[in-house]
């Protein structure tokens, strides 16, 4: 069995460096996040973030999406990256129902969350590493486990404006055994 590997770690990593970086190495040498959000065009590209995704993503491929997964509309902008299991790369049918994929989003939005509201419903998970860079974790499912695998519904980490999210799912939304591995926390 493969050892589990915290997808949140790389959600805070990836918070922290869009919430005040440009693509360079080292940009993000900020303890703490900054007011300053990135550009669209400053956000990581799919590539970079499966830099940071490593070993996450071993034998997952990354899905070729318009525009490099960016989007922009009218009160958010960011970008979402997917990528699929072997067995979903496979051209047989019976190989792809026991696949799924990895997708990440990195979202900037006009208004930041608001903590306390989302505390009062019972949706933000303490995480002391996310507090530590300023930030805090969103589980919409209001039970989210951290050792257990990464779903449909995952961690989002917010940072100021900044929302990183991540979701797991076969392609009938079931758990995929092949991404066990990967876990809430």
């Amino acid at each position: 069995m493969s050892i589990p590997l915290s997808v949140q770690f790389v959600l805070l990593s990836l918070a922290l460096a869009a919430s005040g970086c440009s693509e360079e190495e080292g940009s993000a040498s900020i303890p703490k996040a900054a007011n300053a959000v990135p550009t669209l065009e400053q956000l990581p590209k799919c590539e970079r973030i499966a830099a940071r995704l490593t070993p996450l993503l071993d034998g997952l491929a990354l899905v070729d999406q318009d525009n490099g997964g960016r989007y922009d509309n009218v009160t958010v902008y960011g970008i979402s990256c997917s990528w699929l299991s072997r067995e979903m790369q496979s051209g047989d049918i019976s190989q792809q129902v026991k696949g799924g994929g990895l997708s990440i989003a990195i979202s900037i939005d006009e208004t930041p969350s608001d903590e306390q509201m989302l505390r009062k419903l019972g949706m933000v998970h303490d995480d002391a590493r996310a507090e530590d860079i300023g930030g805090f974790v969103v589980d919409v499912s209001k039970r989210m486990e951290p050792s257990a695998q990464l779903g449909i519904i995952g961690p989002q980490v917010v940072v100021g404006r900044v929302t990183v999210t991540a979701t797991a799912a076969g392609i009938a939304l079931q758990k995929v055994e092949s991404m066990e591995y990967i876990t809430n926390d």
